[in-house]
């Protein structure tokens, strides 16, 4: 399928490029994109096909003549998800004129950079980084969340799994011991106290979680301790490689066996690339599934862009908000009518922009995006070409579940004692 040229045309100008003036270097010539992110390592699994995403928008854009008559350009970094690294990356691109970046996979990495982007007359829009802190007690106005936050994430998982798995009541979580893995349990567990009674009728048991090491290579004790628990329902938030390690070795110790449900908080395919017939059965949550947007234009060209470059059926939800976060950039390049890092901030807060899950807009108060939410159900299989197929999805508006705007507070949770 080929990109529609009409489409494109809304959002990309096909203009004269814009006279003199603008700021950090900016002012002919390619408008340059700082693109920061997990390339290798652990996370490269998350950062890799987010570089694809952006460099697929990047490229139709391009192809559609551009935003106001200049083409985009990519100037990529890796963070190998260390805030030292990622840091020492944006002040480099900003002393060589670029002052719009996005990115980023590590909440670590977010909140490193998002401390320096005043000073550095910079903006950043991360396509992973989850932390609450970042639209709330951290927050700035040069930040911006593309992607969807883990409380209105997860709180829908946990609504959806108390409509189809309701009989099960006794949960615990197997989750890293840093920023992103406190604050994924707590939102599952809000979804869970909020939800089980109203749409299960139940009340549900929250088993203390169990901690784990962000990067490790031997969960065994790990799993020993989930297979001594009363739980029935697992919640997962280790990610990347770390997750497809743990899962490899809780197969062998009956895990999956004994869990009645696992939840996966957002590796979407990444274990099941790696795990394939061996693969158990788990919800899972994505940030754009191509299934689940078929009446999308966008999302499908998106799709059979991926599919052409890859050979591959099945593109991971990082694909989709590295587009996006290119596409955001270009709508509000395109109404400022400058690459000025105020101007832009201005535009970014007011703009409607095309992505693979439709129409999106970042809320003026948070910046955070307000997109649909999906999850979907994998299992190894045998007869599928792939080694595992996608048995169900879900989705639901994005707005019935975020939360209330509150930059310069802490996340307030109304069941969770943290």
């Amino acid at each position: 399928m080929q990109v529609n040229r009409r489409d494109l045309m809304k959002w990309a100008g096909a203009g004269a490029a814009i006279a003199g003036g603008l700021a950090h270097a900016q002012d002919s010539g390619p408008i340059k994109l700082g693109f920061i992110s997990s390339l290798t390592g652990a996370q490269a699994p998350l950062g890799q096909p987010m570089l694809l995403g952006a460099q697929i928008a990047v490229d139709q854009i391009n192809q559609a003549g551009g935003v106001n008559g200049r083409k985009l350009e990519l100037v990529v970094r890796d963070d190998k998800a260390k805030p030292a690294d990622a840091t020492v990356a944006a002040r480099e691109l900003a002393g060589s004129g670029v002052n719009l970046h996005l990115g980023v996979v590590s909440s670590a990495v977010a909140l490193a950079l998002t401390a320096m982007l005043e000073q550095e007359k910079a903006v950043l829009i991360t396509c992973a980084a989850h932390s609450d802190k970042l639209t709330k007690e951290n927050f700035n106005r040069h930040y911006f969340r593309v992607t969807d936050n883990p409380y209105m994430k997860l709180r829908f998982m946990a609504r959806g799994i108390a409509e189809r798995h309701g009989n099960v009541t006794a949960w615990s979580g197997l989750i890293p011991d840093h920023e992103y893995g406190r604050t994924t349990w707590n939102c599952f567990e809000e979804g869970l106290l909020e939800y089980y009674p109203s749409v299960a009728k139940k009340q549900p048991t929250i088993i203390k979680a169990i901690k784990t090491q962000y990067g490790a290579t031997d969960y065994r004790n790990v799993i020993g301790a989930a297979m001594g628990l009363q739980a029935e329902g697992f919640f997962n938030s280790a990610y990347g490689g770390d997750a497809v390690t743990l899962y490899k070795q809780a197969k062998p110790y009956g895990f999956f066996k004994k869990a009645k449900v696992v939840v996966d908080s957002a590796n979407e395919f990444v274990v099941a690339k790696a795990m394939k017939q061996e693969l158990p059965d788990h919800w899972a949550g994505t940030h754009w599934y191509s299934g689940a947007f078929t009446d999308v234009p966008m999302s499908n060209a998106v799709f059979e862009e991926y599919k052409k470059r890859t050979g591959d059926e099945y593109a991971v939800g990082w694909v989709g908000e590295g587009h996006a976060a290119v596409m955001a950039y270009a709508k509000a390049i395109q109404e400022a009518g400058t690459t000025e890092t105020q101007a832009v901030i201005r535009a970014l807060e007011s703009v409607k922009f095309d992505t693979t899950c439709g129409p999106r807009y970042f809320r003026k108060e948070d910046h955070q995006a307000v997109k649909p939410l999906i999850m979907y159900r994998l299992r190894g299989s045998k007869a599928a070409s792939a080694g595992f197929e996608v048995v169900e999805f879900v989705k639901m508006p994005g707005e019935e579940f975020i939360d209330p705007p509150t930059p310069g507070q802490p996340l307030a949770f109304k069941f969770v004692k943290v």
